[in-house]
């Protein structure tokens, strides 16, 4: 009769725990212990007695939350988070036992499934180079519908080595763009080279390798200047802006004149003569950042001398020609008995041509006297008041020349240099009257003494 009770008594136990149902529901089924991410499942329990229950499991991971809720008669949804621990070595899909146990009461026992993932099998890298930008791009391509947010990470290759913090969105790429050296990045040749992304997780830091594709990129810039006149300089600069080998060309014309003063810094590959033109080529074979660089330095100063003496000599030829008459004061120190200072003036009068009336006017500065004797031809005016004196020669025919003396003196020793005024010459040709002046003559005290 007893065990007939037992047995009864654990039919009952049994057809009120047998009716609980549980369904495990995913809504994230992925665990990732680099960053102790849970897996988020959803327990839709139903048929179950009321009271307070607890959820949990005695395996490699752990379930939250810990402590106990509440469960209704009827439909019961509970949000429960499985979280790596640190003896959890499984990777990939993992099936685990959990119970749902009422609080002073009967224990449910079911099974639950989740994914173990690394770091690894979650993200892979991409990048590329962007020249025009100077910039490397490089996506994190999340995997998995899982979100991690504020993830610190450290990019580094041959390029460039920085770090910051990363959102990876669920199924989708997060790009990172960075700036570079643009000349460094335009003279790397073409290929795949390694970039490592270093993240640090709970476990320590874990890498993730990639590549960054570098393309072809052909490009020649050319740079010209033209500076100076009398000394020209013309200057062509080709650079390799892209990353592969480039043959370049430079081309210079010159004419049959200017080539005879034109050097170049670089002598020329080839020279074509075309007429009256030559032409200059230059070539070579640049690397990526390599530059070719050719001067060309015409110097005018010769040419320049040469025309402008010959303009000097034009305008002097043309001058002399045009001048009617030629007039040249001279003077020459005259010893005297009493000491004196005195000067012998000479001028003289040369007709290029044959002109008419021609009168002489002379002027004597206020420190000098005129000795009242004078040579062959005596001033025929003599004014004391202008200190000039007058000759009128009349006409003179081409070739003739006159000369015209007088000597002035001081009782007053001079010192120093001592200057005697040009004379005017008037004359007329062809009914127009002109004037012509004489040198300014200046004369030395010293002299004198070199005389005695």
């Amino acid at each position: 009769m007893k065990k007939v009770l037992i047995c009864f008594v654990a039919l009952l136990i049994l057809g009120s725990v047998s009716a609980l149902s549980v369904q495990a529901n995913s809504v994230d089924k992925i665990v990732v212990p680099d960053f102790n991410k849970p897996a988020k499942m959803q327990l839709t329990i139903t048929d179950a007695e009321e009271g307070s229950y607890n959820v949990y499991t005695l395996t490699g991971v752990s379930i939250k939350p810990t402590s106990p809720f509440e469960l209704h008669s009827g439909t019961n949804e509970i949000e429960v988070y499985v979280y790596p621990t640190a003896s959890l070595n499984e990777r990939g899909y993992y099936t685990f036992t959990y119970n749902l146990k009422k609080i002073g009461g009967a224990n449910y026992e079911d099974r639950m499934s989740v994914r173990i993932l690394d770091l690894k099998d979650l993200i892979d890298l991409e990048s590329s180079a962007d020249f025009d930008s100077g910039q490397i791009v490089i996506a994190l391509i999340n995997k998995e519908n899982i979100e991690l947010k504020g993830v610190s990470v450290r990019f580094s290759s041959f390029l460039f080595d920085t770090q910051g913090k990363v959102d990876l969105t669920p199924e989708q790429d997060s790009i990172i763009s960075i700036d570079v050296d643009k000349t460094e990045l335009s003279r790397t040749k073409p290929g795949s080279y390694v970039v490592s992304a270093e993240f640090n997780t709970l476990n320590g830091k874990k890498e993730i390798d990639g590549t960054i594709f570098i393309g072809e990129k052909k490009g020649i810039s050319t740079q010209e200047d033209s500076s100076g006149f009398l000394i020209h300089t013309n200057s062509i600069t080709k650079i390799d802006v892209g990353n592969v080998e480039e043959v370049v060309s430079i081309q210079m014309k010159k004419d049959v004149f200017s080539r005879l003063f034109t050097s170049f810094n670089i002598e020329p590959t080839s020279v074509d003569r075309s007429g009256i033109s030559v032409e200059y080529s230059w070539s070579d074979k640049l690397m990526p950042g390599e530059v070719l660089n050719v001067k060309a330095r015409t110097s005018y100063i010769i040419p320049f001398l040469i025309v402008v003496f010959a303009v000097v000599v034009v305008l002097g030829f043309r001058r002399y020609s045009e001048t009617k008459i030629d007039v040249k004061k001279s003077v020459h120190h005259v010893r005297t008995k009493g000491g004196e200072f005195a000067l012998r003036v000479n001028i003289s009068v040369n007709a290029k041509t044959r002109i008419e009336n021609v009168s002489i006017i002379d002027r004597v500065p206020a420190m000098v006297k005129i000795y009242n004797k004078f040579g062959t031809i005596k001033p025929d005016k003599i004014d004391a008041k202008t200190r000039r004196l007058h000759w009128n020669i009349g006409d003179l025919n081409a070739g003739e020349e006159r000369v015209f003396s007088y000597v002035v003196y001081s009782k007053i020793g001079i010192v120093g240099r001592f200057a005697l005024p040009e004379a005017m010459v008037l004359y007329e040709k062809d009914g127009e009257v002109s004037e012509t002046s004489s040198n300014v003559v200046y004369f030395l005290s010293e002299q004198i003494k070199g005389e005695e």
